[in-house]
């Protein structure tokens, strides 16, 4: 099978590997669509290569059909058309017992390296264990199959942010999360949703998926249209999914009283953050990582069109063209937001 394995930064080489048997309880999926995610640009670019280490096969957004199944298998046949939940979890500690398998204290995902090495789906075929698998509704094609993660990953923050009716909020970064999170705030009730951006081009998409009102980051009045926005107050609830100093601040900054701030971004371990904001204005700060139990309201979502994918997919490229795929999305001129490959 063809493979596109990362080989150091700014490197990719399309390898024939052999093309793996499924275990007893597993199943063998021939990839139709998988998404590059930001999580893959940095050690692209030589920073935190440790998440990604030389060798290995990226890729944890993905969907296809099934081709063969093991011997214990009873769910799934061939011909099934499935989504992956990336995120594997043992079942058995704390977080896991208590629903929380986002959580889990022996967490492994797919095409990273970061607690294990496990190969993903940046090839023709991939073995996954058939508790990781969703049925892909008809409805839904394969290159929207690949946003179980992703719209999973915007749901979950729109969920620990509390976003209920009537709430202002502001989604800072209209990456592909970000322009997610902007629909789901909305169906979450959300009365007015602010996208801030340096692009133009981004605050372009976001418009066109929904949000009220766009500002851009370094608008000298930009707390002056956020106090107007919001009749002096700030918003309800802020999104960060930068993940630099100067945004994280920028949320505690405008954010009301008593209001909530999610923690999506992350580029660095430490940051310098205004430690004060959250203490005298008693905000509520969130983390936000993966998914619990999304996948269900997720596809639900794709199935019923309730979120505008077309706008956030970019580019469709071929695997051949990996290298490509990941240059587009390091160059910040070049209009890509999500970067499907097709195996």
């Amino acid at each position: 099978m063809k493979a596109a394995v990362f080989t150091g930064p700014y490197e990719f080489k399309i390898c024939d590997r052999e093309k793996p048997k499924p275990g007893p309880k597993e199943v063998l999926i021939r990839i139709r669509a998988v998404g590059i995610c930001g999580s893959d640009i940095h050690p692209y670019m030589g920073d935190g290569i440790d998440r990604r280490e030389p060798g290995i096969i990226m890729g944890h957004e993905a969907s296809g059909d099934v081709e063969e199944v093991g011997s214990e298998v009873t769910k799934w046949k061939p011909g099934d058309r499935v989504a992956i939940n990336p995120q594997i979890n043992d079942e058995t500690c704390p977080m896991c017992k208590k629903g929380l398998p986002h959580l889990c204290d022996h967490s492994l995902l797919i095409g990273s390296s970061m607690r294990g090495f496990l190969d993903g789906a940046m090839c023709e075929y991939l073995i996954m264990h058939e508790k990781q698998l969703y049925h892909l509704p008809d409805e839904v094609s394969y290159d929207h199959g690949t946003f179980l993660d992703p719209l999973g990953n915007a749901i979950h923050l729109i969920n620990r942010g509390g976003v209920k009716l009537g709430d202002v909020v502001v989604i800072i970064g209209a990456g592909t999360i970000g322009l997610l999170a902007i629909q789901t705030a909305k169906l979450a009730g959300a009365v007015k949703v602010i996208a801030v951006d340096l692009s133009d081009y981004k605050l372009g998409i976001a418009k066109d998926v929904g949000a009220d009102i766009c500002l851009k980051s370094d608008d000298p009045e930009f707390m002056d249209k956020i106090k107007a926005e919001t009749h002096g107050t700030g918003p309800d609830v802020v999104v960060e999914a930068v993940g630099i100093g100067v945004t994280y601040n920028l949320a505690l900054n405008m954010c009301k009283k008593r209001g909530t701030v999610v923690a999506l971004g992350f580029t660095k371990p430490e940051l310098d953050i205004a430690i004060q904001q959250i203490i005298y204005k008693e905000l509520n700060v969130y983390g936000s990582t993966g998914y619990a139990d999304e996948c269900e309201t997720t596809l639900e979502f794709l199935k019923m069109k309730k979120v505008d994918i077309d706008k956030v997919i970019t580019h469709r490229l071929p695997l051949e063209k990996v290298k490509e795929g990941f240059d587009l999305l390091c160059d910040k001129n070049s209009g890509a937001i999500k970067v499907i490959l097709n195996p």
